[in-house]
């Protein structure tokens, strides 16, 4: 099943974090680690790898940091955590580096299952960043989602 790797969850936080940010800001690994309770080396590592992705620029110095390298509604769900995940597939048997599982040839499922796939991916892969965070608790608050953003929907 599905489910998203620390690497990519600190990298959400950290994307979502930075498009908080005025476009003159920028942000430091230590400043969104303390903001958000993350380790610092971990986060540093997962910054490097959104530099490489594209994702965010980086400048060095003492006003130095990281910045978004578009704001967050051009930014994609996927395009911010596919650095990190080896595969993104619902059941095993659809991972590239799988080896079928006995009941491969026969399975009832398994079309289905890659047609869910195949829809769920696409739905992510229109789902942007400012769309992603629309859907959770703002700074500070609780609050329940309310309507599925467009992408998803």
């Amino acid at each position: 099943m599905l489910r998203l790797s620390k690497k990519s969850e600190y990298a959400l936080m950290a994307v979502l974090h930075l498009g908080r940010l005025r476009s003159s800001e920028r942000a430091a690994v230590t400043v969104i680690a303390e903001s958000r309770n993350l380790p610092r080396g971990l986060l540093a590592k997962v910054m490097q790898d959104l530099k490489r992705a594209g994702m965010v620029t980086s400048t060095k110095g003492v006003s130095g940091g990281y910045q978004l390298s578009r704001p967050l509604s051009e930014l994609k769900f996927l395009d911010v955590v596919r650095p990190f995940e080896e595969n993104m597939a619902l059941v095993d048997c659809l991972e590239d580096h799988r080896t079928p599982c006995v009941r491969f040839d026969c399975c009832s499922i398994r079309d289905p299952m890659a047609t869910l796939n195949r829809w769920f991916l696409a739905k992510l892969a229109h789902l942007t960043m400012a769309e992603f965070e629309g859907m959770g608790v703002p700074v500070g608050g609780c609050a329940q989602l309310t309507t599925a953003p467009a992408a998803l929907q």
